[in-house]
């Protein structure tokens, strides 16, 4: 966006400034958008409403009843207004102005009128007139000129971000509607790219469409990347959607991008199909993750029945409470057909959640559907997204890609891109949306999908790494339902005793205290078959001189109640077939490619020879499981959890004790909210007796769910738990948890079987040390809640009583919560985290670009702490070099002969990284050989400095922008790559004060953090260290390392303050040190000749 649109958008965006207090900030966008759409119509009108008023004029005497089209053609435009009035007549009237604005609206077209309708503007300029804000706000519009000579997309960005700082303002349920850009963007290209060369066609007229448009960013999305590719191109736009006012900004986003708004409808989709005769080219959504469907069940329903694949719900109903796959087969039976050529046909990009990949077991609705998708080869390839990109939900997202014409070397086969590391974090959150895909990544994921469509390539590292393709029947599934007999043996205990008391048969005799008499004294007796019990029982029955109840439901009522499981009893019958025991039957989902009796004859028979499948229950499911999308980081082998974990099957029932037995005694319950708040099962409340059943664990377990995991202390003691509880088989179990925390960025797991094949890092897991060192890590984890626990405690758990007093410490906590945030910053901004704790030459560069604000000065001020980045390390580097050759040799000093360039630190850097294979002197500057990606990062700075500096001409402010957008990611990975720097101390020694042999005690000033006023500090040493020297080191025990001549703090004599100067170069014996403020130091410097 360019330097002036930028301007205007805030220009427009401070009109807010006038509702504060009497408007809550999420209805800011209730007042600015309409007004922004209402002026910048006025003045689009403006050079032809004389001629609309006059043509108006004539079209009432002449008795033209419909003058829509004569007065559309009039303006110019595809509306109209034919109010006498302007906003600056309305203005002119200050007690008239409710009434002038409202004449003035009423006198647009109908379709214009219409949209300030759903926008309901009439309530707002109410709300503002009563709040005797409405002259004012008028006053402020009216004077913003967006007449002809603004650009349509330029106006279209200003409203555009407009619509953004309403999303924002309005909390996360507009994020129901809207889809972050950078989403949006990626759609569009999936969805185009393998149409480049139709799309290049001179006059190539395209159609698009989104049945749930929102406010219309990602129809102007896929419009704009067709426009880029060819600006000759015809795109028609049509979108549905059920919110009145997301409609509304979605017809304003049209109109303000110069696009015709008349095929944006306001329904439902799912209950009338607007566009029920069209098809379209491209079909883009965002459906609402995890909505229910209930208030159109009644349509979809009678849709799905009567009409079948005639209509659009024929493949089957998801469950109630998503309605996902329902909006996903309405696009699909808005595809074009294909001709007998196989051209023509429709692609589709839809962005959902993981529950329509695999929720539904086979046969239900949402398998069904993937089942039909799949066997027809319409899906071509799933992209799964890093987890916060939406505004309205952190959760992991998927965008499905999908097309009824591919080509006939892609059939059968399904693309799944794992681009889940393919982000940004943003430096400033907007709700539950953190990381942003950056021109970068958004390339790169294009790529990889592009890439993965050609079967010609042979396939890069990033596409093994990043990329699975997988054919259509690897997504079906048979599931099975594996059977064994039930085998019972037979006894009348007490238990069984008081229930036969309780059947109705019994119950219904002529005596039954007498039968139950009777048959008492059978109480402990056993049987081995069905037809012994029975006798018995009857022959003790006719001895009381009783009838024994007789009939096939009771006699079944008996066995049930009687039978006890046997593996040993007798197998039981049910019309001469094996009966099935319901509490032995197991549920198996078998690939497609493996038949279901060979399974059965190689993997159950040899441990269960009498299990047998029941053919009635096989169905055939279709699921695309989030394992596949294991993104795999680290290097080396990779196995199974199972491996290296049991997961515990065992269950305690707390069964609810009779009326009268003694209650036993109660294990203790962990449950989530107590997983990383105790220490000891002591702590932990009693479970409740509720007839649940809960898993056992004790000290040394792992306990959690999907990314909350927990190692249990080793003295922890026993409780029971509804979370799983793992074993681990090697090591503490650390890492392990570790690793199953981080799982949380890779996908969830809805079943346990996925828990369970979780890919774990083989040579990580079983490292003791890493075991070691983590240890430490949780420790400081500790230490944190500990320290924070405290901070903005609950306001009702305090000491006040009085609502004022109360109200009182409300408002003192939300100081601390402003002054919390602002010092918490730095933990989460990778920049704020330089400013803050980096040496003070890349925290003053990083504080230099914080708070720059025009585009110019953001660029060169990322350039700079790039740069600085570099400086930093090659000084360090350097003084490796010096020692490890014992000198600064005349190879090292030829480096500076013309002075420093970005080129002169990384080529120390390779130096360092080619010649000290040893540990250096300061250890963690190790970390450079361990993470190359620190030596790419700032080869790729350099090249754009480069670049841009060599580029021709004069370079516009949007241009500047869109480098700034480039450049600020690679930056700030660059600066995260080198978090260690935050560990080192340097600082410069004033004096050394000797105290005994032994001791020293060391004055000076710490080189941390922007603040040009350096931190003193005091510290004691076993040995001396030189004053005016500046020296790092990371371990207060060691010999730091002194920097001279590299580096010098001096008093400056042009600002007489204290600065550091860094060597720049060095020539005739001269060594000249420079400042960030570009003043020069020259430091007499004498050498041998060396090499």
């Amino acid at each position: 966006m360019s330097d002036s649109v930028t301007q205007l958008s805030r220009l427009i965006w401070s009109a807010a400034d006038l509702l504060r207090g009497d408007f809550k900030r999420s209805d800011y966008g209730k007042v600015v958008l309409p007004f922004t759409v209402l002026r910048r119509l006025e003045c689009l009108l403006a050079p032809t409403r004389y001629h609309v008023l006059d043509t108006a004029e004539k079209a009432e005497h002449r008795g033209l009843k419909d003058s829509d089209a004569v007065l559309r053609h009039a303006s110019g435009h595809p509306f109209f207004n034919t109010s006498r009035f302007t906003l600056a007549d309305v203005t002119s009237d200050p007690q008239m102005t409710e009434h002038l604005l409202l004449d003035y609206v009423y006198g647009f077209s109908p379709n214009i009128q219409e949209v300030f309708e759903q926008f309901g503007f009439g309530i707002t300029v109410k709300r503002l007139a009563e709040s005797k804000l409405l002259h004012q706000v008028v006053a402020r519009f009216q004077h913003l000129d967006l007449g002809p000579t603004l650009p349509a997309h330029e106006m279209s960005l200003i409203f555009e971000e407009l619509v953004r700082s309403f999303t924002e303002q309005a909390g996360e349920t507009s994020g129901e509607h809207t889809t972050p850009r950078d989403v949006s963007q990626l759609m569009a290209a999936l969805v185009m790219e393998p149409d480049m060369g139709l799309l290049s066609t001179p006059g190539v007229i395209r159609t698009v469409h989104d049945p749930v448009c929102g406010t219309g960013g990602l129809l102007l999305e896929a419009a704009d990347h067709i426009i880029d590719v060819n600006p000759e191109a015809h795109v028609r736009m049509s979108g549905q959607e059920l919110n009145p006012e997301s409609w509304a900004i979605a017809c304003s986003s049209m109109l303000m991008s110069g696009h015709r708004p008349e095929r944006m409808a306001l329904g439902n989709a799912l209950r009338e199909d607007v566009f029920a005769a069209d098809r379209f080219d491209y079909l883009l959504a965002h459906p609402p993750f995890g909505i229910e469907w209930k208030k159109v069940e009644e349509y979809v329903r009678t849709e799905h029945e009567h009409r079948g694949h005639q209509g659009r719900f024929g493949a089957g109903l998801p469950r109630i409470n998503d309605g996902s796959l329902l909006f996903l087969q309405h696009m699909l039976a808005k595809m074009k057909p294909l001709d007998d050529t196989g051209g023509v046909g429709s692609r589709i990009a839809i962005a959902f959640n993981g529950s329509p990949m695999f929720a539904g077991p086979a046969g239900s609705g949402e398998s069904d559907i993937r089942r039909w998708i799949v066997e027809n080869d319409w899906l071509e390839g799933i992209v799964a997204l890093p987890d916060q990109l939406f505004s309205n939900t952190g959760i992991s997202t998927y965008v499905w890609v999908l097309s009824n014409g591919k080509p006939a070397e892609r059939q059968g086969r399904v693309i799944l891109v794992k681009a889940q590391d393919h982000s940004q974090k943003m430096r400033r959150s907007v709700g539950s949306k953190r990381k942003y895909l950056g021109p970068d990544q958004l390339t790169e994921i294009v790529q990889l999908y592009s890439e993965a469509t050609s079967s010609s390539a042979s396939p890069t590292r990033s596409q093994r790494d990043h990329v699975l393709i997988v054919q259509n029947q690897d997504l079906l599934y048979r599931q099975i339902v594996l059977e064994r007999p039930l085998r019972l043996r037979f006894e009348l205990s007490e238990e069984a005793f008081d229930r036969l008391a309780t059947l109705r048969p019994v119950q219904r005799t002529d005596n039954p205290e007498a039968l139950l008499s009777a048959l008492r004294g059978l109480v402990g007796m056993t049987w081995n078959t069905s037809s012994d019990a029975r006798t018995a029982l009857r022959r003790a029955a006719e001895a009381a001189g009783l009838a024994w109840p007789s009939g096939t439901a009771f006699e079944k009522a008996v066995r049930n109640t009687i039978g006890v499981r046997d593996e040993g009893g007798e197998l039981q019958r049910r019309r001469g077939a094996p009966e099935p025991d319901v509490e032995l039957r197991s549920v198996v989902s078998l690939p497609f490619h493996e038949e279901p009796e060979e399974y059965l004859r190689t993997k159950v028979r040899p441990r269960t020879p009498d299990a047998w499948i029941d053919p009635n229950r096989t169905r055939l499911g279709c699921e695309i499981p989030s394992t596949l999308f294991y993104l795999a980081d680290f290097e080396g082998p990779f196995e199974p959890l199972q491996n290296f974990a049991r997961l515990e099957t065992a269950r305690v029932k707390l069964h609810r004790p009779a009326p009268d037995d003694d209650a036993p005694a109660l294990p203790k319950h962990l449950t989530a909210p107590h997983l990383h708040s105790v220490d000891s099962a002591v702590e932990l409340p009693d479970a409740e007796l509720d007839d649940s059943e809960l898993a056992p664990c004790s000290g040394g377990d792992l306990v959690g769910r999907f990314g909350n995991w927990r190692l249990l202390p080793a003295g922890f003691g026993e409780a029971v738990t509804p979370l799983f509880v793992l074993h681990p088989l090697q090591g503490r179990g650390r890492v392990l948890g570790e690793w199953l925390n981080s799982r949380k960025d890779n996908g969830t797991f809805p079943r346990v079987r996925d828990l369970i094949d979780t890919p774990v890092p083989v040579d990580l897991v079983t490292d003791t040390a890493v075991d070691d060192l983590l240890e430490e890590v949780q420790e400081g984890r500790r230490a944190l809640r500990a320290a924070t626990e405290g901070i903005l405690p609950n306001i009702f758990s305090g000491n006040e009583t009085l609502n004022e007093e109360i109200r009182t410490a409300i408002r003192f906590a939300s100081h601390e919560a402003k002054l919390a945030g602002h010092l918490v910053r730095p933990f989460d901004d990778p920049i704020w985290r330089a400013e803050s704790s980096y040496p003070f030459h890349m925290a003053a560069l990083a504080r230099r670009y914080r708070v720059s604000t025009h585009p110019a000065e953001r660029k060169d001020g990322l350039l700079k702490l790039g740069e600085g980045t570099a400086r930093t390390l090659g000084i360090l580097a350097l003084s490796e070099l010096i020692a490890h050759h014992n000198g600064f040799t005349r190879s090292l000093r030829q480096q500076f002969r013309n002075g420093a360039t970005f080129g002169t630190w990384l080529w120390l850097i390779d130096r360092f990284l080619e010649e000290v294979a040893t540990t250096p002197v300061l250890p963690e500057l190790a970390a450079i050989r361990e993470r190359d990606a620190t030596r790419t990062l700032l080869e790729e700075i350099k090249d754009f400095r480069n670049h841009s500096h060599h580029a021709h001409g004069v370079r516009m402010s949007h241009e500047i922008d869109e480098d700034v957008e480039k450049l600020e990611p690679r930056v700030v990975s660059a600066i995260s790559s080198v978090n260690w720097l935050s560990g080192i101390q340097w600082y410069w020694v004033e004096r050394c004060e000797y105290l005994d042999e032994s001791s020293y005690r060391i004055l000076g000033l710490r080189l941390r953090g922007s603040h040009p006023s350096w931190e003193p500090f005091e510290r004691s040493t076993t040995y001396p260290l030189r004053p005016d020297r500046i020296y790092v080191d990371s371990d207060p025990s060691g010999r730091p390392v002194d920097l001279w001549p590299l580096a010098k703090v001096s008093l400056c004599p042009l600002c007489r303050t204290r600065e550091l100067f860094f060597l720049n170069q060095v020539r005739d014996g001269q060594m000249i040190l420079r400042s960030l403020e570009e003043h020069s130091l020259e430091v007499p410097y004498r050498t041998s000749e060396g090499p």
